[in-house]
């Protein structure tokens, strides 16, 4: 019997090759935390004087005023402080 479960590795978005993901060319955005909604795992962050929602599932413990780095409307890390 012939195994139809392969596993594929898919490329994955490299959000330190400069400011796009070379893989998709989508652009990475760093944008501050206005409000969150926890219920829903939805933030209103702020970024290039534009204000907009996104998902921020995949970064834990966002509060307002939260640095973020957002790839394609999702969060997909917190800046530190400092960096």
């Amino acid at each position: 019997m012939k195994d139809v479960h392969r596993h594929v590795q898919l490329p994955v978005c490299q959000p330190e090759a400069g400011d796009h993901c070379l893989t998709c060319s989508d652009e990475i955005l760093l944008v501050r935390v206005l409000r969150i909604d926890p219920a829903s795992g939805v933030a209103l962050v702020e970024g290039s004087n534009q204000a907009e929602e996104i998902d921020m599932t995949l970064v834990e413990d966002v509060v307002p005023g939260d640095l973020l780095l957002v790839h394609g409307g999702v969060a997909i890390a917190r800046q530190e402080k400092g960096a």
